[in-house]
């Protein structure tokens, strides 16, 4: 192969100095490419291997080729770009700008020993080190320790308790399972999980498929309805139902509460269905109050479930105001809830005060005091006949202004005046007067 860093330039062969001004001006109309050996030649002028007689002209000689316009400007752009990046100058080779890629590389052709042994050592301890890791892995596996297993015995036909008795005595746990069995009695095994003569460890969970009698049919949900439409529905259905009144506190009279057994469950067909009906809140018991104050009587009737109704006072003689006095309906009554209940309590006795009837005639003194509401009692006292206070209060035995309880007794003191002296006429010579 040629050597292309020792071609001439197209400037050389041509015989002119490089341009020092503008390139596409400097470049001339001709430029010479030396031609190397047959590996580079031109296509266009023959191939040596095909006999072509370009191939056997002798080195040194060199061919002109006739550049267009296209292509000296191709050469003077990259002749630039060349020259400003340091490179060696653009040659043309077969009328296309071509750019030196360097000298050849330089193969290395000498043996190392050396390092193959290194390397081939370096992947024997690689390969040591993962058989030793994996035998070890292997030795750990074979220590394991064994479990003993027992094999599961038949149960089938047994009833609960004789199988659980028997899988329990081999150390495995027991699960049940409930279905229904047109054909097998309830509370005997029908199946297993998992099936007789199975190994298992001890410890592992045996599900026993146990009966629950026949599957019967299906109860409908009726909750909410009234109890007449869920008696026709039951019945149409293959039940017999039942209404069974329940008393409930939110549930509106006269709809369903629920059925026993529940919605959803299964019965037997024509079996019995008590529907519970709400038959509204239960009947409350009046509280007895009485002889209570309000300020306890009136919450306890709130607590029962029954309503506080009219409250009426009374005076009553010997208690103190605010005591309740009775109820109607009376303590111990069943009524419905918060029916009013009226209560009767004491209100304060008035305060009255005695009158004055000193210097009053008895008769007058005697009514005013009856009408206040006491008892009067009369006493007389003996005044001359002269005396103004005759048939008059002289005193009473409670004073006036002192206050006092209805159907207190007092006394009064009556003047009676004496009977005047008698006179008699006798002859003037003498008078006799009698006392």
């Amino acid at each position: 192969m040629a050597d292309v860093t020792n071609w001439p330039t197209a400037w050389e062969q041509a015989g002119d100095p490089e341009p020092a001004g503008d390139p596409e001006q400097a470049v001339p109309e001709q430029a010479v490419l030396e031609l190397g050996d047959a590996e580079h030649g031109d296509a266009e002028h023959g191939d040596a291997e095909h006999g072509d007689a370009a191939s056997a002209a002798p080195e040194g000689a060199a061919e002109q080729t006739t550049l267009v316009a296209a292509e000296r400007r191709a050469v003077q752009r990259r002749r630039a770009r060349s020259e400003r990046k340091g490179d060696r100058p653009v040659r043309v080779r077969g009328r296309k700008p071509v750019i030196p890629v360097g000298d050849p590389e330089d193969l290395d052709d000498v043996r190392h020993p050396r390092a193959t042994l290194i390397g081939l050592v370096a992947v024997g301890v690689l390969f040591l080190l993962s058989s030793l890791a994996i035998g070890t892995s292997l030795r750990d596996g074979e220590r394991t320790t064994t479990v003993q297993r027992v094999a599961v015995p038949r149960v089938d036909g047994s009833t609960l308790d004789d199988a659980s008795r028997a899988i329990g005595d081999l150390g495995l746990l027991v699960a049940v399972e409930y279905q229904p069995n047109e054909g097998v009695p309830e509370g005997v095994v029908f199946a297993q999980r998992p099936v007789a003569g199975s190994k298992l460890e001890i410890g592992t969970e045996v599900t026993l498929v146990v009966s629950d009698g026949p599957a019967g049919l299906k109860v409908p949900e009726v909750e909410g309805l009234q109890g007449g439409e869920a008696a026709k529905q039951l019945q149409a259905n293959g039940f017999a139902p039942v209404i069974v009144p329940t008393h409930d506190e939110v549930v509106r009279p006269g709809e369903v509460l629920r059925t026993e057994p529940a919605a959803g469950t299964r019965a037997p067909p024509g079996a019995t269905i008590d529907v519970l009906v709400s038959a509204g809140p239960a009947p409350h018991v009046v509280p007895d109050i009485t002889g209570q104050e309000v300020a306890q009587g009136f919450p306890a009737l709130g607590r029962a479930g029954v309503g506080l109704g009219a409250v009426s006072t009374v005076a009553a003689d010997g208690r103190p105001p605010g005591v309740v006095v009775s109820t109607d309906p009376p303590g111990g009554t069943s009524v419905p809830r918060d029916q009013p209940v009226a209560v009767v309590v004491t209100e304060s006795t008035p305060v009255t005060s005695v009158p004055s009837v000193t210097g009053l005639l008895q008769a007058t003194a005697t009514k005013a005091l009856a009408s206040s509401g006491l008892v009067v009692s009369i006493r007389t006292q003996s005044v001359p006949f002269d005396d103004s206070r005759g048939g008059r209060v002289i005193a009473q035995s409670i004073p006036a202004g002192t206050p006092y309880v209805s159907g207190v007794p007092i006394q009064l003191t009556v003047a009676v005046a004496a009977a005047p002296p008698t006179t008699t006429t006798v002859p003037q010579d003498s008078t006799t007067t009698v006392p």
